[in-house]
């Protein structure tokens, strides 16, 4: 055992009193949170624009601070482009621009400022320290290599700051020494944007190194174990024909040329996502990294909303108060021109919101573009996170990303399928509405029961699904087979950090050519 596993539960033990904290008063850590930001920043542009000074409470807040989103804020990202050392929206000046994903159109430049990415990493400690308290032995992941998907942290820059991806920001802004030397396999490999060769690179490096955990950017992660897992075997046998490692390759190559991962990293103990829904994922993962447990984190390019705190991973995704003041508009109310907004006090268990955010980052009020299903509310537990907006609508059923997943979680738990990656759209052919579940499958899976399930799962969380279905304006949905990863696909025709789109149009996926 190293040092650094044996030193890491006493940090654990005293992060465990934050994050009970966390979970015993999180109204209070977010007014509280809230109460800092607005001191901190009152001096701003945006602050005094806005009276950050006279606010003395989360309800004067919410009356006289207007809600915000990338076009009201534009102004003043255009004032930050040109004078970054200016305090614009933060007291700090910024330090760099982050290259949003694109998943609600053009990828954006937004600042960031080193409070708040201070805070980034206090979320992101919590995120690690959580699981080494889950379970005995988890501090184990630190005897080996954790290994990082991240994108490159520099892509350009404007007026001399510089432009990038979260997932390699936060890794090269690192202070604190327990996380910089945990991050492998370092910037040669992060800094790559063509996603084949950095996945073969990823794949050489693993198969030296003994693994214990995968994280960073899911897509890159899930697509990494389905190339080890069914296609990189016999080039890997191939690299390192005549080294050490070739008995390694050998012991996990089947007479398929699929790839044991459990044989291949005995010790892998932990999969860090983010970013995407990873129950449809679930049973694959399982039945692949038998050892390892799917931790996740909720997060984006203006910051890390949540993490998984508690022991059963099962209760979704805790949100951080300590780091972020939250509001939500309830999801009636979202395209509406006043809507209705709530503090997280008035949240309600099983209810679909909006969520805005009050940040360090400089983010006020700010409508980041997810959606989320509150699956608890002590604590405050979060789960199907999707884009706002994100529909399908072919006979009046309105189709969310949200029904999606939860339906094809809820087919892969009834048919006992491994599913490796997915997409949802809506077709009309001959005058005949149907969805296609298109779809990866790790192993044989009666494609009418899944859909049936499918439809089962949806229609209890849609009345208008199962009521178009019943009457038959909307058929019964159909499973047709990838040949190639949707996801892949869209990472290989946008950028190396795009997200997994669970509803696509049939224009997204005919253009893609996976279908």
């Amino acid at each position: 055992m190293s040092i650094i596993s044996r030193l890491v539960p006493l940090l654990a033990k005293r992060k465990a009193r934050l994050i009970q904290e966390i979970m015993d008063n999180p109204i209070e850590l977010t007014e509280a949170k809230l109460h800092s930001i607005l001191e901190r920043h009152a001096q701003t542009a945006y602050g005094k624009a806005n009276n950050f000074g006279g606010i003395r409470t989360p309800e004067h807040f919410a009356e006289g601070v207007p809600l915000s989103d990338y076009v009201s804020m534009k102004p003043y990202w255009n004032r930050i482009y040109e004078n970054p050392q200016l305090p614009i929206i933060t007291a700090d000046p910024v330090i760099w621009y982050v290259q949003s994903s694109g998943s609600t159109g053009k990828p954006k430049a937004l600042p960031i400022s080193k409070a708040g990415l201070k805070d980034y990493t206090a979320g992101s400690m919590l995120f690690l320290m959580s699981f080494i308290n889950a379970k005995e032995g988890n501090n184990k992941v630190f005897d080996g290599t954790m290994l990082t998907f991240a994108a490159p942290a520099r892509i350009g820059e404007i007026n001399g700051v510089p432009l990038g991806y979260m997932t390699g920001i936060s890794r090269e802004m690192i202070a604190n020494a327990l996380l910089k030397r945990i991050v492998k396999p370092g910037v040669e490999i992060f800094n790559m944007t063509e996603m084949c060769e950095k996945l073969w690179s990823y794949a050489k490096y693993a198969v030296t190194e003994n693994i214990t955990s995968l994280g960073g950017i899911t897509t890159l992660v899930f697509a990494f174990i389905r190339r080890m897992q069914h296609e990189y075997g016999p080039s890997l046998l191939d690299e390192f024909r005549g080294t050490k490692y070739e008995a390694r390759i050998r012991e996990a190559l089947g007479d398929d040329g699929t790839l044991d991962l459990n044989v291949l990293w005995p010790n892998l103990i932990m999969v860090g996502a983010t970013g995407v829904d990873a129950d449809p994922y679930k049973p694959w993962l399982k039945r692949t990294l038998p050892n390892a447990t799917l931790w996740d984190n909720f997060a984006g390019s203006e910051g890390l909303y949540g993490t998984t705190l508690l022991k059963h991973t099962d209760n979704g995704i805790q949100l951080l108060p300590n780091i972020n003041y939250f509001e939500f508009i309830p999801e009636s109310q979202i395209d509406k021109e006043n809507p209705t907004i709530i503090p997280l006090s008035e949240v309600k268990k099983n209810h679909r919101y909006e969520l805005i955010l009050t940040n360090m980052m400089g983010y006020t009020r700010y409508r980041i573009g997810d959606m989320v299903t509150f699956i608890d509310t002590d604590p405050y537990s979060v789960h199907r996170i999707g884009r706002k907006g994100k529909s399908v609508n072919l006979t009046g059923e309105k189709l969310s990303d949200a029904h999606v997943t939860e339906g094809v979680a809820y087919a892969t738990k009834q048919t006992g399928a491994e599913i490796l990656d997915y997409t949802v759209y809506g077709s009309i052919e001959s005058g005949q509405a149907n969805y296609v579940i298109a779809a990866m499958f790790n192993n044989e899976v009666d494609s009418i029961e899944f859909a049936r399930a499918f439809d089962e799962c949806v229609g209890r969380n849609n009345g208008e699904f199962k009521y178009v279905q019943e009457f038959g304006s909307l058929g019964p949905t159909i499973v047709r087979r990838m040949e190639k990863s949707y996801t892949e696909s869209l990472i290989e025709h946008s950028h190396i950090q795009a997200k997994s789109r669970p509803l696509a149009t049939e224009e997204e996926g005919v253009a893609s050519g996976s279908f």
